[in-house]
């Protein structure tokens, strides 16, 4: 198994490589193929000049001067063999092939290949356009080149190899430099999460990095972490509230039941009310317990069906209003946004639902204080709002409220409950494919909106009230 960073700067070696050899080849093809016209073009223009020479001979009459002909060679010629033959190719003079090979083989010895001579033939024509006379101009490739040419040439080369090596050598440093940018904050997160599985819960990496991707990584490591060291407080409380709660109904039933047996308390009416008192209570942390239970591993079957959202609403909201007048609560409701709303839910979850909110809001209001409960709409969806003026809810605590067994600060802790009502809010909104948000100030108030789909028939223009669809047109305005 090959490490991250290792493959990244095999990638960037690779891709130098061979951007490399493909810049190389190319540069060399193209100077090649123009080092070719160049000499085609050298070419040419030496047979041009050569057969202009000769036309001007014939002129003179001085076509076989011998004296002219090594004035020729000499100042012309150069790197040419130049043969001049008759109007019937009958040789005249000038340099053969053989003759010209074998100054080559003198000049550049055991190098020369006779292969790849090659020469071409070149009419002269008079004044009146009649051929008088046929120039043969042999060459040998290599040797047409300058002294300027080859070096040119080699200059060439020796900046191709250094250019190659720089753009080598770049691809090297930045391999090296991005493989190491994306592993050194990889390499940290791993660590993090290795601490986090071996227990160590206060670990988090705090190197920010410029990658988008991998600064994601590291905020959710660390909020990871941080919900880990959450859950591990709240187990750690729910083990200690647990056995506190335990060991007290247990206390006073082995108290009061060796006092019965020692003849120190009667065995009367009276004391087994207490006796009974305990074990309800420990009955109902056993039932919280298990309702827990169920809301972890999802245990509950909803049976969904079409219901209306009010009278659900209504129908809960009647339930509390002996309590209300008990504690002289200002206990109101409106939903009049949501008349003849309907939602696909199940009956019994929806009512656990309002519920647990209501007995939470009257739980942590004062008397006189003040519970409202009021509906709306947003566009495809409806919203049920439960304010209650009461003691309210810490600001840091409020991210953790619909954590199960949670609870709040010590002002809190006073009044009875486990811990896992809004964690069963939370799961029977999330079962509906809707959402519940929280608002507090503590001190002031605390205000619970969930938010639930309307159901799809409902959204059928015959089907819409005049209510909603007023309500929706002003949405789209």
């Amino acid at each position: 198994m090959i490490s991250i960073r290792k493959q990244l700067f095999s990638i960037f070696l690779s891709i130098g490589c061979i951007m490399v050899f493909s810049t190389s080849l190319i540069v060399n093809i193209s100077i090649k193929k123009n080092f070719e016209i160049y000499i085609d073009n050298n070419i040419r223009e030496a047979g041009n000049s050569i057969v202009a020479i000769v036309e001007k001979l014939y002129e003179k009459g001085e076509l076989e001067n011998n004296t002219m002909q090594q004035g020729l060679l000499e100042n012309y010629m150069g790197n040419f063999a130049v043969t001049l033959l008759g109007p019937d190719k009958h040789f005249i003079w000038g340099e053969t092939e053989q003759s010209f090979i074998e100054d080559l083989n003198q000049k550049y010895p055991n190098q020369v290949d006779p292969s790849l001579y090659r020469q071409e033939e070149r009419p002269v024509h008079n004044k009146a356009g009649e051929i008088i006379a046929y120039v043969k101009i042999g060459y040998y490739p290599s040797d047409i080149l300058t002294k300027n040419d080859l070096k040119f040439q080699k200059n060439v080369n020796v900046s191709i190899v250094w250019c190659s090596s720089m753009i080598l050598m770049w691809f090297i440093l930045a391999g090296l430099y991005v493989s190491r940018l994306f592993t050194y904050h990889i390499y940290g997160i791993s660590k993090t999460s290795i601490a986090l599985a071996d227990g160590k819960l206060n670990a988090r990496y705090p190197f920010k990095s410029k990658i988008k991707e991998i600064e994601t990584l590291r905020h959710s490591m660390n909020y990871l972490g941080e919900k880990l060291e959450r859950q591990d407080t709240i187990r750690k409380k729910l083990i200690s509230d647990v056995s506190h709660e335990i060991r007290t109904p247990l206390h006073i039933l082995q108290s009061n039941l060796e006092a019965m047996i020692d003849g120190i308390y009667p065995i009367d009416e009276e004391q087994m009310n207490v006796l009974y008192q305990e074990v309800v209570r420990f009955g109902k942390l056993l039932n919280n317990l298990d309702l827990l239970k169920n809301v972890e591993e999802n245990e509950s079957r909803m049976n969904f069906r079409v219901i209306n959202l009010n009278e659900s609403v209504q129908e809960v909201f009647d339930a509390f209003k002996i309590v209300a007048k008990e504690k002289k609560i200002n206990y109101h409701i409106k939903h009049t946004e949501t008349e003849n709303v309907m939602v696909s839910a199940d009956k019994d979850a929806l009512k656990q639902l309002w519920m647990n909110l209501l007995s939470n809001a009257f739980k942590f209001s004062d008397h006189k204080g003040e519970i409202k409960v009021y509906t709306g709409m947003q566009g495809k969806e409806c919203t049920i709002t439960v304010e209650d003026h009461g003691i309210g809810i810490a600001e840091e605590d409020l991210p953790y409220v619909f954590e199960r067994m949670y609870r709040g600060d010590k002002s809190r802790e006073q009044y009875q409950g486990s811990g896992i009502g809004l964690t069963m809010v939370k799961n029977i909104v999330e079962k509906h494919n809707g959402k519940v948000a929280i608002e507090s100030v503590e001190g002031e108030y605390t205000k619970i909106i969930v938010t639930l789909p309307i159901h799809t028939k409902m959204l059928e223009p015959n089907n819409i009230s005049g209510k909603m669809r007023n309500y929706m047109k002003m949405t789209k305005n």
